[in-house]
């Protein structure tokens, strides 16, 4: 799979969390007003049936001076009251039921009797009882003409409808979310599927073309190569070169384009001898006596194929774009390849390391840096381009230092 693919599969799978996430928050927030909006309606009709109750009981207190009576019909009825509630005035509790324990905190009870008292209608508030530590919504009324207040209480926990309603919110939100991630997903695939194929299509043609394309420039340029060649085919012979390197080039690029990463084991290599063989394939090359190696023993963690082809890379670009001699400098972890070339200019250094951009036209794929810089990734090595002394243009990989246990050990030569 190309890195354009594999991007482009990264890209749908982030879609899908991102659509996930924002689905998800939106139906969280829904679920969570419907069960707020729920849990108010119930509270304003507990305290409407709490403020009826407390109206009836005000009512059954006859207040005679300071004092109050009760009636006998009325005190009767009590026991078929369902709740909590209690007569209070300012010397205590009068009638408590189920008990005083159910009441309220004395501190509670104070503040509520003073705010129904100077009020002009019941009091609403939410209170724990003394012995229950479960809330309660509590109404408080003074009954007329007397320094007695009413208190009528229900319990606040939610009910097992509310507790109901919660669960189906919970698991409705759940379920919308991974149907909806899922329709997603699956959608977002099949739009990208025209260009996921259509990328491998045209890196497979790329592969078949350049594979078809070696034999016949082979057996073109030994033709060219004999003796008895006129020289009026001197520049035929070149361009035939130049296509050779081409094809090299497309082959390259798509074998090693379109290889998964996972698959390339690193292991310990000696740097040193990497370079030095990959540069050896230079000698017989137009400008390849140019070439000077300063190099010191180097082990690094890396793939020994894909180094060398980063090194043939950097040594033929700077052939080919620049101007001898072009120098390789090894020092530890650090390699640079330097040419007297006339450079690349500062803003366009990024744009030739990510592929179909050359210097000069006509003289290269463009590939050359992109694959020195798939390379310096899957190394986890950094990539940089400078300007060289006194011009040109200087490329350096750093890799990683390796750890020191692996330095003292060293590894044996490849």
């Amino acid at each position: 799979m190309t890195p354009e693919a594999r991007h482009l599969r990264r890209l749908r799978w982030r879609g899908t969390v991102l659509f996930a996430i924002t689905t998800a928050m939106c139906l969280v927030v829904l679920a969570v007003m419907a069960s707020v909006i729920d849990s108010r309606s119930h509270t304003r009709e507990t305290y409407r049936e709490l403020t009826v109750l407390a109206e009836q009981l005000a009512r059954s207190a006859e207040s005679s001076g300071p004092d109050i009576r009760f009636d006998s019909q009325d005190v009767a009825t009590w026991t078929s009251v369902d709740g909590t509630f209690a007569y209070v005035d300012p010397a205590g509790i009068v009638v408590a039921s189920p008990s005083q324990g159910a009441l309220p905190s004395s501190a509670t009870m104070t503040d509520l009797m003073a705010r129904a008292r100077h009020g002009d209608g019941p009091v609403h508030s939410e209170a724990p009882a003394v012995d229950d530590p479960e809330p309660v919504d509590w109404v408080v009324l003074s009954v007329p003409y007397a320094d007695t207040v009413v208190f009528a209480g229900a319990s606040a926990v939610p009910t097992p409808e509310h507790r109901r309603l919660d669960l189906l919110l919970a698991l409705s939100v759940a379920a919308l979310c991974v149907l909806g991630t899922a329709l997603g997903h699956l959608l977002s695939g099949l739009a990208m599927r025209p260009s996921i194929r259509s990328i491998e299509q045209h890196e497979q043609f790329l592969r078949e073309a350049a594979h078809e394309l070696r034999t016949p420039l082979a057996v073109m340029r030994l033709a060219l190569d004999t003796d008895g060649s006129p020289p009026r085919l001197a520049s035929v012979s070149a361009q035939v070169t130049r296509m050779s390197s081409l094809v090299a080039r497309l082959l390259d690029r798509a074998r090693i384009r379109g290889a998964d990463p996972a698959s390339f084991e690193l292991e310990p290599v000696r740097f040193d001898q990497v370079v030095e063989l990959a540069v050896e394939e230079f000698e017989d090359v137009e400008g390849g006596g140019d070439i000077r190696l300063d190099l010191q023993p180097s082990v690094v963690d890396g793939h020994a194929d894909l180094l060398a082809q980063a090194v043939r890379n950097l040594v033929e670009n700077a052939l080919r774009h620049g101007s001898g001699p072009v120098v390789v400098t090894l020092r530890g972890h650090e390699l640079s390849v330097a040419d007297q070339g006339p450079g690349v200019p500062v803003r366009r250094r990024r744009a030739v390391l990510e592929g179909g951009r050359t210097t000069a036209a006509g003289r290269g794929t463009g590939t050359g840096l992109a694959i020195v810089s798939w390379v310096a990734g899957l190394h986890g090595a950094d990539l940089t381009l400078a300007d060289a002394d006194p011009h040109g243009l200087r490329v350096t990989l750093t890799f990683p230092v390796r750890p020191r246990d692996a330095r003292s050990t060293g590894a044996p030569p490849r």
